[in-house]
């Protein structure tokens, strides 16, 4: 939304003093602002990053869900006599990890888009595979560029619009799959079919319990919300239990505001209200040692989300967190796949997603390489599941079976520890890229393994050489944004247009969390300059929620 009093951006110090003038600080905001400001953010134990596994509410519904999505296409596939191809509706079955925890309103939307775009990658996968395996072996080079230009697209989106876990991961995973399968000798027209058939069941099964239960969505992510409160209240000094505490409530908001829910008097509006009171009172304002934008918990439930197009324009700004991610994917592509071709491995396509998904998740060094580990990890492992699967010879329908339950565990683990995730990933793309078992298992996994030490210490090597100074950009230009937001609600309550101030309250709320996003990737990716820099964040910080609690 722009005011036609809307100015260049102005300086933090000067929206400062704006707001004081215009009496909307609290009483002791004065004696805060020279306060000592709290310890910058700092990434947990290494033991908890690596190894934790948060509950994150109920997840075996969800899991359900996706083995129902890839059975019964695949089941009667086989009943028609299609055989092993009919497990390739797994591609378009990723549709439905997309729905899960979005209240049944938004959840059709969403996964019809994801659906359809799962359909044409998985299209376009197939066309370019079908180039890749009939030329030579630097055609490989087409397929890099396609999966890198993809990702960098997919993940700008993801970003800029906050969509979460899993992010682009699924829909290049479904590229780069569906380009192995015409070397299997299944056809273009073949993989986009089941493809198609797996990504309608996904919409049908994910809104299967709209008529009997509409309010069902809501309902679990109140109730884990509550029940994650409950637990924080037990423990108020881990940050563990409060993270999970915030981070469930902001999830249950945004639910209920999916459901337009949240801003009434619905019975699950007074309950999550009440349980983000009780833990306010607790944490309000403390975001030391936090992990996520959610962290920093005030007193004012959320708001709802700004527009989708405010969204994208403002993570399409030069400098933005979204730019940075998408420079650092464009370059490690390429390199992961280049370096994979150099080194005679079969499948450089392996080193390109391994690379992309260890990056397009966020620019934090810490977390990134943490990451790699999770990836690497998770792939040993899954490759001795695959070995089991090998072992056990199953017939085509035990192979649907062994794709549904592979299915199952990575929506049960994949936003909760990417490593175990990995672990039901890694034989899954195995067992779809080869249309049932592969017939030489030894090589498939040397080259997996090796195409994934390629893929991890490129994405590393990005992630600390390419743009090693963007987190100072980027926590400049969301702490701007957030004085720039400001000012225009100063502007418009001046002016006395009233009638713009909730959308602006909506957009300031993105904007801080954005900026508290960035300025926990520089706490971690650079302690020393980010410590100078905090004493002024956290006072714009605390100015954009004065604003927030003060709406007329």
């Amino acid at each position: 939304m722009t005011l036609p009093t809307r100015r260049r951006r102005p300086r933090v110090r000067a929206v400062s003093s704006i707001l004081v003038s215009e009496a909307v600080t609290d009483p002791g905001a004065g004696s805060r602002s020279d306060a000592a400001s709290p310890p910058i953010p700092a990434p947990g134990p290494a033991r908890t990053l690596l190894l934790g596994v948060p509950r994150r509410g109920r997840r075996w519904p969800g899991a359900l869900r996706a083995a129902a999505a890839v059975a019964l296409p695949g089941l009667a596939g086989l009943a028609l006599g299609h055989g092993p191809v009919a497990a390739t509706a797994a591609l378009g079955a990723f549709a439905v990890v997309y729905g899960e925890g979005r209240a049944y309103r938004a959840r059709w939307q969403v996964v019809m888009v994801v659906a359809a775009v799962l359909v044409a990658l998985a299209g376009l996968g197939a066309g370019v595979g079908t180039l890749v395996h009939s030329g030579s072996e630097w055609t490989w080079l087409l397929l890099v560029a396609v999966m890198t230009a993809v990702v960098a697209v997919g993940a700008f989106l993801v970003d800029a619009l906050r969509f979460g876990a899993p992010g682009a991961f699924l829909p290049l995973l479904t590229l780069e799959i569906a380009a192995a399968l015409p070397s299997a000798g299944v056809p273009v027209g073949a993989v986009v079919s089941w493809t198609a058939a797996g990504a309608g069941t996904a919409v049908v099964v994910s809104m299967s319990g709209a008529l009997a239960r509409p309010r069902a969505p809501e309902r679990a992510a109140v109730a884990a919300a509550v029940e994650a409160v409950d637990a924080c209240l037990r423990a108020p000094a881990e940050t563990g239990p409060r993270h999970e505490a915030v981070r469930a409530l902001h999830v249950a908001w945004m639910c209920l505001h999916d459901g337009r829910l949240g801003g009434g008097a619905h019975p699950l509006t007074r309950t999550l209200r009440a349980a983000h009171l009780r833990l306010a009172t607790v944490v309000a304002g403390t975001d030391e040692g936090a992990a996520s934008e959610t962290d920093d918990l005030r007193p004012q439930p959320p708001l709802p989300r700004p527009s989708a197009r405010y969204r994208l324009a403002r993570a399409a700004r030069p400098g933005s967190r979204s730019w940075t991610i998408v420079l650092r994917l464009v370059v490690a592509g390429p390199v992961a796949g280049a370096l994979a071709l150099a080194c005679g491995v079969g499948r450089p396509d392996w080193a390109v997603i391994t690379a992309a998904m260890v990056l397009h998740q966020g620019p934090d060094r810490v977390l990134g390489s943490y990451r790699g580990l999770h990836r690497f990890a998770g792939t040993v492992v899954g490759l001795g599941v695959l070995a089991a699967v090998v072992w056990a010879a199953p017939t085509a329908v035990a192979l649907v079976v062994v794709v549904a339950v592979l299915l199952a565990g990575t929506e049960e683990y994949l936003v909760r520890n990417y490593g175990v995730a990995m672990v039901f990933i890694t034989p899954l793309a195995l067992l779809l890229g080869g249309a049932g078992v592969p017939h030489d298992f030894a090589v498939v996994a040397r080259d997996r393994l090796l195409e994934t030490v390629i893929g991890v210490l490129v994405a590393v090597a990005v992630l600390w050489v390419v743009l090693p100074f963007a987190h100072r950009r980027v926590l400049r230009c969301a702490d701007a944004r957030v004085a720039e937001t400001v000012a225009t609600i100063v502007q418009a309550r001046t002016a006395g247009e009233r009638t713009v101030l909730p959308e602006l309250r909506r957009d300031l709320e993105f904007d801080l969390h954005a900026a508290t996003t960035a300025a926990i990737v520089a706490a971690h990716t650079e302690p020393g300059w980010t410590r100078d820099r905090w004493p002024e964040h956290r006072r714009l910080h605390e100015t954009g929620y004065r604003v927030l609690a003060h709406p007329a």
